[in-house]
């Protein structure tokens, strides 16, 4: 129990819209924010609080690195969110900040999961008032970039369909209700371009001003590297999708630095029948620009209405993405290349040691 109950700034995603980069810079700012009566806890994790799902229904719906470190026994979670809270709340004591700021994308979809009151009841004893953040991306661009993100630990990926965002962000205002705070996730919107700076300004009144931190972030790669990606783990890693593996680590490395060397690199676009499929069919936007007053500047909101669902294949990355038809066998040659040199500095290796 902690007798002064701070404010709570809770970051929850969505996923895709700069989380990493949010939750890289305050873990490496944590002096500084301190300086500003301002605390991001440290966790077992060190950049993020993804403990903060585990009371949510996590036999069914748990994170897949949290998974592969406790199983699926729901007991166990809750027995290391238990042990996380008090290690946070140790945290607090000792720092007597004004305000927490947690984050972890993995809570936008959760928030409705059974075991919700567990985690509602430790932020009400915890915290004297809760803010609810959740950054929001145009459902094209969202899409492709989680594909992207996906096709790097499994061979497969979601089908083309509209978003339905609307059931999660009413289950978070049903939670907190008038203290959920929706941002558009766009250079053009966020404040100086930066999510960083977008959110402290915004939630906190403090500046990058005098404590800039470089940050790395998710490393981009093109529709043929993914596709040439895709089709190694088809290869050799079917059926474990999801599954951390080591060797696949390995080949995605490759892969993207074959990737940066080949000319005429240039970030994944969606071909254009699914791109306006996914924006148009999206009515949850008309209820976004509505209620939060969320507009994306590139689409064409007249467009939006009730249509029919369609079917479209979505089994390659060829199927969504368009493919440089030019730049694609250059870049196979590549990793052909690559896979015969690894094999004679192994072959290599095994004789010098015979």
């Amino acid at each position: 129990m902690i007798s002064h109950k701070p404010k709570l700034v809770l970051h929850v995603g969505m996923p895709k819209t700069g989380s990493s980069a949010l939750q890289k810079w305050f873990a490496k700012s944590r002096a500084y924010l301190l300086t500003q009566s301002v605390l991001y806890p440290k966790s077992n994790k060190n950049k993020s609080h993804p403990f903060l799902s585990l009371p949510l229904d996590f036999e069914a719906d748990g994170q897949r690195l949290l998974v592969n470190e406790i199983g699926r026994s729901q007991i166990k979670a809750d027995q290391v969110f238990q042990k996380s809270w008090k290690a946070m709340e140790a945290e607090i004591r000792a720092t007597s900040p004004k305000i927490v700021v947690m984050s972890t994308e993995h809570l936008f979809m959760r928030i409705g999961h059974n075991g919700r009151e567990k985690l509602l009841h430790a932020i009400e004893k915890t915290f004297s008032e809760t803010k609810i953040v959740i950054y929001v991306r145009q459902p094209s661009k969202f899409y492709a970039s989680y594909v992207q993100q996906r096709i790097k630990q499994s061979a497969t990926f979601p089908p083309v369909q509209p978003v339905s965002w609307r059931g999660k962000i009413e289950a978070w205002e049903a939670s907190f209700p008038g203290n959920v705070f929706i941002r558009k996730y766009d250079a053009n919107s966020l404040i100086s371009g930066d999510v960083v700076e977008d959110f402290l300004v915004s939630y906190l009144g403090l500046t990058r001003h005098g404590n800039t931190v470089e940050i790395a972030v998710n490393e981009s790669m093109s529709a043929e590297a993914a596709l040439i990606l895709q089709t190694v783990q088809l290869e050799r890693f079917q059926g474990q999708d999801d599954v951390v593996l080591v060797e696949r680590n390995r080949w995605r490395k490759k892969v993207l630095k074959a990737d940066r060397s080949i000319s005429g690199f240039a970030r994944p676009k969606l071909l254009a029948e699914i791109a306006d499929y996914i924006d148009c069919a999206s009515t949850d936007l008309l209820w976004l620009r509505d209620q939060y007053g969320v507009l994306f500047d590139d689409l064409d909101y007249a467009c939006i209405s009730d249509r029919p669902v369609r079917e479209f294949r979505s089994d390659w990355i060829s199927d969504v993405f368009e493919i440089n038809a030019e730049r694609l066998p250059a870049l196979e040659s590549h990793m052909t290349e690559a896979r015969t040199m690894t094999w004679i500095k192994q072959f290599a290796k095994l004789f010098r040691r015979s």
